[in-house]
Protein backbone atom coordinates (compact mmCIF):
# COMPACT_ATOMS: atom_id res chain seq x y z
CA UNK A 1 0.00 0.00 0.00
CA UNK A 2 1.68 3.12 -1.09
CA UNK A 3 0.73 6.97 -0.93
CA UNK A 4 -1.58 7.20 -4.01
CA UNK A 5 -3.60 3.22 -2.97
CA UNK A 6 -7.11 4.47 -3.64
CA UNK A 7 -9.97 2.17 -1.61
CA UNK A 8 -11.54 0.38 -4.79
CA UNK A 9 -7.72 -0.72 -5.83
CA UNK A 10 -6.91 -2.31 -2.16
CA UNK A 11 -10.23 -3.64 -2.30
CA UNK A 12 -9.71 -5.67 -5.17
CA UNK A 13 -6.44 -6.11 -3.80
CA UNK A 14 -7.77 -7.80 -0.71
CA UNK A 15 -10.09 -9.97 -2.64
CA UNK A 16 -7.69 -11.39 -4.57
CA UNK A 17 -4.98 -12.80 -2.37
CA UNK A 18 -7.79 -14.22 -0.06
CA UNK A 19 -8.79 -16.37 -3.77
CA UNK A 20 -5.15 -17.15 -3.87
CA UNK A 21 -4.62 -18.12 -0.62
CA UNK A 22 -7.42 -20.54 -0.31
CA UNK A 23 -7.29 -21.76 -3.95
CA UNK A 24 -3.12 -22.67 -2.30
CA UNK A 25 -4.99 -24.31 0.35
CA UNK A 26 -7.24 -26.68 -1.54
CA UNK A 27 -5.98 -26.39 -5.20
CA UNK A 28 -8.69 -28.84 -5.99
CA UNK A 29 -12.10 -26.71 -4.78
CA UNK A 30 -10.65 -23.90 -2.94
CA UNK A 31 -13.01 -25.08 -0.03
CA UNK A 32 -15.74 -23.98 -2.13
CA UNK A 33 -15.42 -20.46 -1.10
CA UNK A 34 -14.96 -17.51 -3.19
CA UNK A 35 -13.32 -14.04 -2.66
CA UNK A 36 -17.75 -13.01 -1.72
CA UNK A 37 -16.54 -15.09 1.24
CA UNK A 38 -15.58 -11.77 2.81
CA UNK A 39 -17.47 -9.71 5.27
CA UNK A 40 -15.32 -6.88 5.71
CA UNK A 41 -11.32 -5.82 6.65
CA UNK A 42 -9.60 -3.32 9.40
CA UNK A 43 -7.23 -0.74 8.34
CA UNK A 44 -5.69 0.16 11.76
CA UNK A 45 -8.79 1.47 13.30
CA UNK A 46 -10.98 1.84 10.29
CA UNK A 47 -13.56 -0.85 9.33
CA UNK A 48 -13.98 -1.31 5.50
CA UNK A 49 -16.95 -2.90 3.96
CA UNK A 50 -18.88 -2.69 0.61
CA UNK A 51 -21.42 -1.09 2.17
CA UNK A 52 -19.52 2.15 4.25
CA UNK A 53 -18.83 5.11 3.16
CA UNK A 54 -15.41 5.35 1.78
CA UNK A 55 -13.09 6.76 4.93
CA UNK A 56 -11.77 10.18 4.94
CA UNK A 57 -8.36 9.03 4.09
CA UNK A 58 -6.47 7.05 1.53
CA UNK A 59 -5.25 3.94 3.36
CA UNK A 60 -1.89 4.57 3.69
CA UNK A 61 -3.24 7.84 6.20
CA UNK A 62 -4.33 4.95 8.33
CA UNK A 63 -1.14 2.80 8.13
CA UNK A 64 0.87 4.32 10.45
CA UNK A 65 3.29 3.69 13.17
CA UNK A 66 2.82 -0.32 14.79
CA UNK A 67 -0.15 0.23 12.91
CA UNK A 68 1.01 -1.67 9.52
CA UNK A 69 -1.37 -5.33 8.79
CA UNK A 70 -4.98 -5.31 7.38
CA UNK A 71 -7.27 -7.84 9.30
CA UNK A 72 -9.87 -9.63 7.04
CA UNK A 73 -13.16 -10.74 8.27
CA UNK A 74 -15.00 -13.57 6.74
CA UNK A 75 -18.27 -14.18 7.28
CA UNK A 76 -20.15 -16.06 9.90
CA UNK A 77 -22.98 -17.05 12.03
CA UNK A 78 -24.55 -13.39 12.15
CA UNK A 79 -24.45 -13.44 8.36
CA UNK A 80 -26.19 -16.95 8.70
CA UNK A 81 -23.04 -18.20 6.55
CA UNK A 82 -20.66 -21.06 7.20
CA UNK A 83 -17.43 -19.72 5.57
CA UNK A 84 -15.91 -18.83 8.95
CA UNK A 85 -16.70 -22.87 10.04
CA UNK A 86 -15.28 -23.55 6.68
CA UNK A 87 -11.79 -21.22 6.64
CA UNK A 88 -11.22 -22.69 10.49
CA UNK A 89 -11.57 -26.28 9.95
CA UNK A 90 -10.71 -26.84 6.59
CA UNK A 91 -13.65 -28.66 5.47
CA UNK A 92 -15.23 -28.32 2.50
CA UNK A 93 -18.73 -25.87 2.39
CA UNK A 94 -20.32 -28.08 1.00
CA UNK A 95 -19.98 -31.14 3.62
CA UNK A 96 -20.34 -28.11 6.05
CA UNK A 97 -23.23 -27.12 5.08
CA UNK A 98 -24.41 -30.76 4.99
CA UNK A 99 -24.05 -31.47 8.66
CA UNK A 100 -25.01 -28.46 9.89
CA UNK A 101 -28.82 -29.37 8.36
CA UNK A 102 -28.36 -32.60 9.23
CA UNK A 103 -28.16 -31.54 12.81
CA UNK A 104 -30.84 -28.84 13.16
CA UNK A 105 -33.47 -31.22 10.80
CA UNK A 106 -32.64 -34.48 12.89
CA UNK A 107 -30.70 -33.03 16.23
CA UNK A 108 -28.75 -36.03 16.68
CA UNK A 109 -26.30 -37.60 14.66
CA UNK A 110 -22.67 -39.83 15.27
CA UNK A 111 -19.59 -38.98 13.53
CA UNK A 112 -18.60 -42.74 13.03
CA UNK A 113 -14.68 -43.67 11.52
CA UNK A 114 -11.31 -44.39 12.04
CA UNK A 115 -9.31 -43.37 15.47
CA UNK A 116 -7.53 -39.61 14.65
CA UNK A 117 -9.75 -38.56 11.93
CA UNK A 118 -10.32 -35.70 13.93
CA UNK A 119 -14.07 -36.50 14.60
CA UNK A 120 -14.11 -34.92 18.30
CA UNK A 121 -12.07 -32.02 17.25
CA UNK A 122 -15.94 -31.92 14.18
CA UNK A 123 -18.03 -32.56 17.11
CA UNK A 124 -16.86 -29.63 18.68
CA UNK A 125 -16.40 -27.29 16.34
CA UNK A 126 -20.17 -28.33 15.01
CA UNK A 127 -21.50 -27.47 18.93
CA UNK A 128 -19.42 -23.90 19.04
CA UNK A 129 -21.40 -23.16 15.96
CA UNK A 130 -25.36 -24.45 17.56
CA UNK A 131 -24.31 -22.46 20.10
CA UNK A 132 -23.94 -19.48 18.23
CA UNK A 133 -26.34 -19.43 15.95
CA UNK A 134 -28.79 -19.90 18.87
CA UNK A 135 -27.32 -16.53 19.95
CA UNK A 136 -25.47 -17.86 23.27
CA UNK A 137 -21.98 -17.37 23.88
CA UNK A 138 -19.72 -20.54 23.84
CA UNK A 139 -19.35 -21.38 27.77
CA UNK A 140 -19.12 -24.27 30.16
CA UNK A 141 -22.78 -24.73 30.31
CA UNK A 142 -24.06 -24.66 26.81
CA UNK A 143 -21.96 -27.37 25.41
CA UNK A 144 -22.04 -30.95 27.60
CA UNK A 145 -19.36 -33.39 26.92
CA UNK A 146 -19.24 -36.89 28.23
CA UNK A 147 -16.40 -38.75 27.33
CA UNK A 148 -17.12 -42.33 27.40
CA UNK A 149 -15.42 -45.57 28.79
CA UNK A 150 -15.70 -48.97 29.37
CA UNK A 151 -16.99 -48.00 33.13
CA UNK A 152 -18.74 -45.43 32.18
CA UNK A 153 -21.62 -46.98 30.76
CA UNK A 154 -24.00 -46.69 33.45
CA UNK A 155 -23.36 -43.10 34.44
CA UNK A 156 -24.07 -42.33 30.80
CA UNK A 157 -27.51 -44.00 30.74
CA UNK A 158 -28.24 -42.32 33.57
CA UNK A 159 -27.65 -38.66 32.69
CA UNK A 160 -29.28 -38.93 29.38
CA UNK A 161 -32.54 -40.35 31.65
CA UNK A 162 -32.32 -37.72 33.92
CA UNK A 163 -31.73 -35.29 30.73
CA UNK A 164 -35.04 -36.66 29.40
CA UNK A 165 -36.66 -35.93 32.27
CA UNK A 166 -35.56 -32.18 32.69
CA UNK A 167 -36.72 -31.59 28.73
CA UNK A 168 -39.85 -33.27 29.74
CA UNK A 169 -40.91 -31.33 32.82
CA UNK A 170 -39.08 -28.17 32.54
CA UNK A 171 -40.63 -25.14 30.52
CA UNK A 172 -37.76 -22.92 31.21
CA UNK A 173 -34.27 -24.51 28.91
CA UNK A 174 -32.26 -22.39 30.52
CA UNK A 175 -30.46 -24.77 33.06
CA UNK A 176 -29.94 -27.19 30.21
CA UNK A 177 -26.77 -27.66 28.07
CA UNK A 178 -28.01 -26.64 23.84
CA UNK A 179 -25.49 -29.63 22.94
CA UNK A 180 -23.87 -32.46 24.00
CA UNK A 181 -20.95 -34.53 22.92
CA UNK A 182 -20.55 -38.45 23.72
CA UNK A 183 -16.95 -38.63 22.84
CA UNK A 184 -15.82 -42.94 22.33
CA UNK A 185 -19.20 -44.20 22.00
CA UNK A 186 -17.75 -47.08 20.90
CA UNK A 187 -16.69 -47.67 24.23
CA UNK A 188 -20.90 -48.62 24.98
CA UNK A 189 -22.12 -52.64 24.65
CA UNK A 190 -25.08 -51.73 24.03
CA UNK A 191 -25.87 -48.20 22.33
CA UNK A 192 -29.97 -48.85 22.16
CA UNK A 193 -29.95 -49.39 26.07
CA UNK A 194 -27.94 -46.29 26.34
CA UNK A 195 -30.47 -43.96 24.36
CA UNK A 196 -33.69 -46.08 25.36
CA UNK A 197 -34.05 -42.95 28.33
CA UNK A 198 -34.38 -40.80 25.15
CA UNK A 199 -37.72 -42.19 24.23
CA UNK A 200 -40.20 -40.44 26.24
CA UNK A 201 -38.02 -36.93 25.60
CA UNK A 202 -40.02 -34.04 24.41
CA UNK A 203 -38.04 -34.26 21.06
CA UNK A 204 -37.87 -30.41 20.16
CA UNK A 205 -37.16 -29.33 23.42
CA UNK A 206 -33.99 -31.94 23.72
CA UNK A 207 -30.48 -30.32 23.26
CA UNK A 208 -28.59 -31.33 20.08
CA UNK A 209 -26.46 -34.74 20.34
CA UNK A 210 -23.35 -35.10 18.95
CA UNK A 211 -21.56 -38.50 19.28
CA UNK A 212 -18.00 -40.02 18.22
CA UNK A 213 -16.73 -43.85 17.17
CA UNK A 214 -14.41 -45.52 16.00
CA UNK A 215 -16.56 -47.98 14.33
CA UNK A 216 -20.60 -48.05 12.90
CA UNK A 217 -22.24 -50.88 15.12
CA UNK A 218 -25.19 -53.26 14.08
CA UNK A 219 -27.19 -51.43 16.13
CA UNK A 220 -26.85 -48.29 13.83
CA UNK A 221 -30.18 -49.02 11.92
CA UNK A 222 -32.16 -49.27 15.44
CA UNK A 223 -30.99 -45.83 16.15
CA UNK A 224 -31.68 -44.42 13.54
CA UNK A 225 -35.48 -45.54 13.33
CA UNK A 226 -36.21 -45.16 16.70
CA UNK A 227 -33.85 -42.41 18.49
CA UNK A 228 -33.58 -40.22 14.50
CA UNK A 229 -29.71 -40.72 14.99
CA UNK A 230 -27.91 -39.66 11.56
CA UNK A 231 -24.51 -41.59 10.89
CA UNK A 232 -21.35 -38.98 9.25
CA UNK A 233 -19.03 -41.14 7.74
CA UNK A 234 -15.74 -39.86 8.37
CA UNK A 235 -13.11 -42.07 6.85
CA UNK A 236 -9.81 -41.63 5.17
CA UNK A 237 -10.75 -42.26 1.94
CA UNK A 238 -13.75 -39.46 1.79
CA UNK A 239 -13.71 -35.81 2.41
CA UNK A 240 -13.28 -34.18 4.46
CA UNK A 241 -10.57 -36.78 6.02
CA UNK A 242 -9.22 -37.23 2.64
CA UNK A 243 -7.89 -33.80 1.65
CA UNK A 244 -7.54 -32.40 5.26
CA UNK A 245 -4.01 -33.42 5.49
CA UNK A 246 -3.17 -31.46 2.57
CA UNK A 247 -4.56 -28.82 2.96
CA UNK A 248 -3.59 -28.74 6.58
CA UNK A 249 0.29 -29.06 5.75
CA UNK A 250 -0.19 -26.00 2.71
CA UNK A 251 -1.59 -23.63 6.10
CA UNK A 252 1.38 -24.55 7.43
CA UNK A 253 3.54 -24.29 4.63
CA UNK A 254 1.93 -20.45 3.86
CA UNK A 255 2.17 -19.27 7.48
CA UNK A 256 5.83 -20.28 7.51
CA UNK A 257 6.48 -18.58 3.95
CA UNK A 258 4.91 -15.45 5.42
CA UNK A 259 6.86 -15.66 9.17
CA UNK A 260 10.18 -15.86 6.62
CA UNK A 261 9.39 -13.80 3.99
CA UNK A 262 11.06 -16.69 1.39
CA UNK A 263 9.71 -19.62 -0.52
CA UNK A 264 11.69 -23.33 -0.06
CA UNK A 265 10.82 -25.18 -3.11
CA UNK A 266 12.18 -27.94 -0.70
CA UNK A 267 10.14 -27.72 1.60
CA UNK A 268 6.99 -27.50 -0.68
CA UNK A 269 7.90 -30.96 -2.38
CA UNK A 270 8.07 -32.70 1.15
CA UNK A 271 4.44 -31.14 2.35
CA UNK A 272 3.33 -32.31 -0.75
CA UNK A 273 5.06 -35.57 -0.92
CA UNK A 274 4.05 -36.51 3.12
CA UNK A 275 0.06 -36.84 2.28
CA UNK A 276 1.12 -39.05 -0.73
CA UNK A 277 2.85 -41.07 2.02
CA UNK A 278 -0.07 -41.71 4.22
CA UNK A 279 -2.77 -42.24 1.51
CA UNK A 280 -0.13 -45.02 0.08
CA UNK A 281 0.34 -46.67 3.72
CA UNK A 282 -3.81 -46.94 4.01
CA UNK A 283 -3.53 -48.39 0.70
CA UNK A 284 -1.65 -50.92 1.97
CA UNK A 285 -3.42 -51.58 4.86
CA UNK A 286 -6.87 -51.90 2.94
CA UNK A 287 -5.30 -54.35 0.55
CA UNK A 288 -3.73 -56.76 3.53
CA UNK A 289 -6.38 -55.91 6.23
CA UNK A 290 -9.46 -53.67 6.30
CA UNK A 291 -10.42 -50.14 5.95
CA UNK A 292 -11.30 -50.26 9.43
CA UNK A 293 -7.04 -50.09 10.71
CA UNK A 294 -6.19 -47.57 8.18
CA UNK A 295 -4.17 -44.61 9.63
CA UNK A 296 -5.93 -41.06 10.34
CA UNK A 297 -4.26 -37.90 9.50
CA UNK A 298 -3.43 -37.06 12.80
CA UNK A 299 0.21 -38.71 12.76
CA UNK A 300 1.73 -36.27 10.27
CA UNK A 301 -0.07 -33.04 11.12
CA UNK A 302 3.29 -32.37 13.45
CA UNK A 303 5.66 -32.40 10.49
CA UNK A 304 8.01 -29.24 10.95
CA UNK A 305 8.79 -26.91 8.43
CA UNK A 306 12.47 -27.64 8.08
CA UNK A 307 13.67 -29.88 5.78
CA UNK A 308 16.60 -31.33 8.02
CA UNK A 309 14.12 -31.50 10.77
CA UNK A 310 11.05 -32.74 8.82
CA UNK A 311 13.76 -35.97 7.68
CA UNK A 312 14.63 -36.40 11.40
CA UNK A 313 11.07 -36.44 12.41
CA UNK A 314 9.49 -38.75 9.52
CA UNK A 315 12.54 -41.27 10.01
CA UNK A 316 11.34 -41.84 13.61
CA UNK A 317 7.89 -41.93 12.89
CA UNK A 318 8.59 -44.63 10.06
CA UNK A 319 11.01 -46.14 12.43
CA UNK A 320 8.88 -46.44 15.73
CA UNK A 321 5.16 -45.21 14.78
CA UNK A 322 4.16 -46.13 11.86
CA UNK A 323 6.10 -49.77 10.76
CA UNK A 324 5.09 -51.30 14.04
CA UNK A 325 1.48 -50.52 14.05
CA UNK A 326 1.84 -51.71 9.97
CA UNK A 327 3.09 -54.91 11.43
CA UNK A 328 0.60 -55.35 13.96
CA UNK A 329 -2.60 -54.71 12.03
CA UNK A 330 -0.90 -56.37 8.68
CA UNK A 331 -0.59 -59.68 10.76
CA UNK A 332 -4.24 -59.29 11.83
CA UNK A 333 -5.27 -58.96 8.55
CA UNK A 334 -3.92 -61.82 7.28
CA UNK A 335 -4.99 -63.74 10.05
CA UNK A 336 -8.76 -62.95 9.29
CA UNK A 337 -8.66 -62.42 5.84
CA UNK A 338 -5.63 -64.54 4.41
CA UNK A 339 -3.18 -63.46 1.47
CA UNK A 340 -5.52 -61.23 -0.79
CA UNK A 341 -2.59 -59.75 -2.85
CA UNK A 342 0.65 -59.77 -3.62
CA UNK A 343 3.76 -58.93 -1.21
CA UNK A 344 5.32 -55.64 -1.64
CA UNK A 345 6.81 -54.21 1.24
CA UNK A 346 5.38 -50.21 1.88
CA UNK A 347 9.00 -49.13 2.64
CA UNK A 348 10.26 -49.52 -1.33
CA UNK A 349 7.20 -46.86 -2.26
CA UNK A 350 8.96 -44.69 0.21
CA UNK A 351 12.48 -44.71 -0.53
CA UNK A 352 11.88 -44.33 -4.55
CA UNK A 353 9.61 -41.31 -4.06
CA UNK A 354 11.91 -39.87 -0.88
CA UNK A 355 12.04 -36.14 -0.81
CA UNK A 356 14.71 -35.52 0.86
CA UNK A 357 18.63 -35.34 -0.75
CA UNK A 358 20.69 -37.57 -0.20
CA UNK A 359 23.49 -34.74 1.36
CA UNK A 360 20.73 -32.41 3.14
CA UNK A 361 22.11 -34.28 6.77
CA UNK A 362 25.69 -33.52 7.20
CA UNK A 363 26.06 -36.60 9.39
CA UNK A 364 24.67 -40.02 8.46
CA UNK A 365 21.00 -41.07 9.60
CA UNK A 366 19.52 -43.90 10.83
CA UNK A 367 17.84 -45.63 7.41
CA UNK A 368 14.21 -46.79 7.53
CA UNK A 369 13.29 -50.09 8.78
CA UNK A 370 11.75 -52.67 6.18
CA UNK A 371 8.22 -54.73 6.31
CA UNK A 372 9.26 -58.33 5.94
CA UNK A 373 6.73 -60.51 4.50
CA UNK A 374 8.15 -62.57 6.99
CA UNK A 375 7.49 -60.59 9.52
CA UNK A 376 3.61 -60.60 9.33
CA UNK A 377 3.59 -64.30 8.39
CA UNK A 378 2.70 -63.84 4.55
CA UNK A 379 4.40 -66.37 3.52
CA UNK A 380 3.12 -68.74 6.43
CA UNK A 381 -0.11 -68.88 4.54
CA UNK A 382 -1.06 -71.65 2.24
CA UNK A 383 -3.88 -72.48 0.27
CA UNK A 384 -5.81 -74.55 2.53
CA UNK A 385 -5.32 -71.78 5.75
CA UNK A 386 -6.43 -68.91 3.35
CA UNK A 387 -9.59 -71.11 2.85
CA UNK A 388 -10.10 -71.58 7.01
CA UNK A 389 -9.47 -68.14 7.20
CA UNK A 390 -11.94 -66.83 4.93
CA UNK A 391 -14.50 -69.00 6.43
CA UNK A 392 -14.17 -66.67 9.86
CA UNK A 393 -14.86 -63.32 7.82
CA UNK A 394 -18.62 -63.35 7.94
CA UNK A 395 -18.59 -64.38 11.77
CA UNK A 396 -15.79 -61.90 12.98
CA UNK A 397 -17.71 -59.18 10.63
CA UNK A 398 -20.82 -60.33 11.72
CA UNK A 399 -20.76 -57.78 14.57
CA UNK A 400 -20.22 -54.94 12.82
CA UNK A 401 -22.70 -55.49 10.13
CA UNK A 402 -20.33 -55.23 6.68
CA UNK A 403 -23.84 -54.73 4.45
CA UNK A 404 -25.03 -51.73 6.72
CA UNK A 405 -21.58 -50.71 6.62
CA UNK A 406 -21.51 -50.54 3.13
CA UNK A 407 -24.81 -49.05 2.37
CA UNK A 408 -23.47 -46.30 5.21
CA UNK A 409 -20.50 -45.25 2.68
CA UNK A 410 -22.43 -45.33 -0.18
CA UNK A 411 -25.38 -43.53 0.97
CA UNK A 412 -22.29 -40.80 2.04
CA UNK A 413 -20.52 -40.37 -1.02
CA UNK A 414 -24.04 -40.16 -2.94
CA UNK A 415 -24.66 -37.13 -0.50
CA UNK A 416 -21.43 -35.55 -0.76
CA UNK A 417 -21.18 -35.81 -4.47
CA UNK A 418 -24.82 -33.75 -4.99
CA UNK A 419 -23.59 -31.85 -2.57
CA UNK A 420 -20.44 -30.79 -4.50
CA UNK A 421 -22.36 -30.01 -7.83
CA UNK A 422 -24.89 -28.10 -6.06
CA UNK A 423 -22.08 -25.93 -4.41
CA UNK A 424 -20.40 -25.79 -7.72
CA UNK A 425 -24.02 -24.42 -9.70
CA UNK A 426 -23.67 -21.48 -7.36
CA UNK A 427 -20.07 -20.56 -7.42
CA UNK A 428 -20.68 -20.09 -10.77
CA UNK A 429 -22.26 -16.70 -10.09
CA UNK A 430 -19.72 -15.25 -8.01
CA UNK A 431 -16.62 -13.62 -9.11
CA UNK A 432 -14.27 -15.25 -12.16
CA UNK A 433 -12.58 -17.97 -11.04
CA UNK A 434 -2.31 -22.79 12.04
CA UNK A 435 -3.44 -22.72 15.03
CA UNK A 436 -1.63 -24.72 16.83
CA UNK A 437 -5.06 -25.60 18.83
CA UNK A 438 -6.22 -27.09 15.72
CA UNK A 439 -3.46 -29.47 15.49
CA UNK A 440 -3.88 -30.30 19.55
CA UNK A 441 -7.15 -31.07 19.59
CA UNK A 442 -6.98 -33.46 16.30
Amino acid sequence: VNGKTKWDVLDGVIRRLYKEYVFRLDPATSLGMSSDSILSYNIGDIVRAGNLELPELLPCGYLVGENNIITVHLKGVAENSVDSLVFETLIPKPLAHRYLNILLEHRRIILSGPSGTGKTYLANRLAEFLVNRSGHEVTGGSIATFNVDHKSSKELRQYLSNLADQCTTADNRSDLPLVIILDNLHHVASLSDIFNGFLNCRYHKCPYVIGTMNQAVSSSANLELHHNFRWVLCTNHTEPVKGFLGRYLRRKLIENEIDRNMRSSDLLRIIDWIPKVWQHLNGFLETHSSSDVTIGPRLFLSCPLDVDGSRVWFTDLWNYSLIPYLLEAVREGLQLYGKRAQWEDPAKWVVDTYPWNAGSLQHEWPSLLQLRPEDVGYDGHTSAKEGASSKHVPQSDSEGDPLMNMLMRLQEAANYSSAQSCDSDSASHHDDILDSSLESTL
